[in-house]
């Protein structure tokens, strides 16, 4: 197993392009949220629409990572890409245009509809998890390509597969990461329904939190084995040291309340990168502000690795899905550079309930070893290990 290394990263999220951690909430009042009684969102700004997804916002915020990860690539080689992504961006109007336009006297006409699924309609084409992937492998020269479809844990997900290829010596440079976007009408309704968004201030781990802020993003990492980036003078932003899931099936939408799911993962990340808990200096945790959500990993985060010190972006940045895993660890490569260990943004009234060490302001220290956290619905989860470098 050779070692690996992240040598770029192209970042997209509502505190910008770069991966400086982010200081306050990025939320902001939203004609698509404001309907629904949702007091802000964080959207990504100053990203165009790319020519191969002129509809698809996802898409869009990929294309924009994508193009900074590959700045400094190696020439030649094999080449892979591997991407998590969320459920499609359709807004009522398309639905209605495009998934349900075939009714004949009153009945829904299956044929009709079967001849119209054309590749160039919104709905059948963003409906194709996989198709970002394909068309910026194509762009990339990639001889690998995978698609995770792991909610939240996704990109967390596609980032360890990408590593592990590296290391096996299946292909010789692979961009790995994810990008999604919930904030369109459809999106959010569907969270309002679930009850998991914020009617007030996102605050994870707090006494009064009440749900997540929504964002979106993209992040897309370069790995490489150590060997070749140092041969050829490549930065080395950190070390891939290794990673761990888990399935715990407990519910649809919550963990288990006592996280058995996350802990297993955490567990089997750190017999991955072949250390202790004593070894990880801090946690960048799921947080994502549920009641239920963040107990069960403090529980976790607790039992597996003691009183490290533990924070969440999401209060900053949004819970950007199936793109947290890999923004938030583009985050994470600030605090190796800056030697800070950030603070859970919103976090005011640390809650008794949740027995971790949560920081609530800035620690100035230099960390070896950070261990992230992303869980998805389902009971997906994926606990990733990075090193200084």
């Amino acid at each position: 197993m050779r070692a690996v290394v992240v040598t770029a990263v192209g970042l997209r999220c509502a505190s910008g392009r770069s991966p400086l951690l982010p200081d306050r909430s990025w939320a902001a009042p939203d004609p698509d949220a404001a309907p629904l009684g949702i007091p802000g969102v964080a959207r990504v700004e100053g990203v165009a629409d790319d020519p191969d997804f002129p509809d698809d916002r996802k898409g869009a915020l990929a294309a924009a990572a994508f193009a900074d990860a590959v700045v400094g690539a190696p020439e030649g080689g094999r080449r892979g890409i591997w991407l998590g992504t969320g459920l499609s961006s359709l807004t009522p109007d398309e639905v209605a245009r495009d998934l349900y336009p075939h009714l004949r006297g009153g009945r829904f006409d299956r044929r009709a509809l079967a001849e119209d699924l054309a590749i160039d309609r919104p709905a059948p084409r963003r409906h194709q998890p996989e198709r970002v992937t394909e068309v910026l492998g194509r762009r990339w020269g990639a001889v690998a390509a995978e698609t995770s479809f792991s909610a939240c844990a996704a990109a967390a997900m596609s980032i360890a597969e990408a590593a592990r290829a590296v290391a096996r010596d299946e292909v010789d440079v692979a961009l790995a990461g994810g990008h999604d976007s919930m904030i369109h009408p459809i999106g959010i309704l569907s969270f309002v329904v679930l009850g998991a968004l914020s009617t007030s201030v996102s605050r994870p781990f707090d006494r009064h939190r009440d749900g997540f802020l929504l964002g979106e993003g993209a992040a897309i990492l370069r790995l490489e084995a150590e060997a070749d980036a140092r041969a050829r003078g490549a930065p080395i932003l950190a070390r891939w040291l290794g990673g761990g899931t888990s399935v715990d099936a407990h519910n649809v939408t919550a963990p288990h309340p006592e996280g058995h799911g996350a802990a297993l993962a955490m567990r089997r990340a750190l017999a991955d990168a072949g250390i202790t808990a004593a070894d990880v200096d801090y946690v960048n945790a799921h947080g994502t502000g549920t009641p239920v959500g963040d107990r069960a990993e403090a529980l976790a985060v607790s039992r597996v690795l003691g009183d490290v010190p533990v924070s969440s972006f999401k209060g900053a940045v949004g819970h950007t899905i199936a793109a947290a895993g890999a923004v938030e660890l583009a985050l994470c490569l600030d605090a190796f550079r800056a030697g800070i260990l950030p603070r859970t943004v919103g976090l005011e009234e640390p809650d008794p309930d949740c027995p971790a060490n949560v920081l609530a302001s800035d620690m100035a220290r230099f960390p070896r070893v950070i261990l992230s956290n992303s869980f998805g619905f389902g009971g997906q989860n994926c606990a990733l290990v990075l090193g200084a470098p």
